[in-house]
């Protein structure tokens, strides 16, 4: 029932390990989109707002998510970030080619 559906990695960090993986992505890819989610009413929002802002913005609790659309080794990713009551869940699918 999966078949065509992309990889999906899933997990929930906390201050430090959100940090790291915002700073690896900032190093070590090509950043393509920076999206924010403000409320379950609000579109997401692009431009304008670099990663490290956004991450900033979900700690804060000024954004309920951050989607981040990146390069890396010659794979386009997208990772979404959402708030939770237990830290900040990370999604991660390859991005769809085509």
């Amino acid at each position: 029932m999966n078949e065509g559906l992309p990889e999906m990695y899933e997990a929930t960090l906390d201050g430090p390990a959100l940090d790291a993986l915002v700073d690896d992505i900032a190093r070590d890819t090509t950043v393509l989109a920076v999206l924010t989610k403000g409320g379950a009413e609000a579109l997401a929002e692009g431009g304008g707002v670099t990663l490290h802002e956004a991450a900033a913005r979900l700690r804060a609790g000024r954004v309920r998510a951050v989607q981040v659309r990146y390069a890396h080794r010659g794979a386009v990713w997208m990772d979404t970030l959402l708030a939770t009551s237990a830290g900040v869940r990370l999604v991660r699918i390859a991005a769809p080619t085509g």
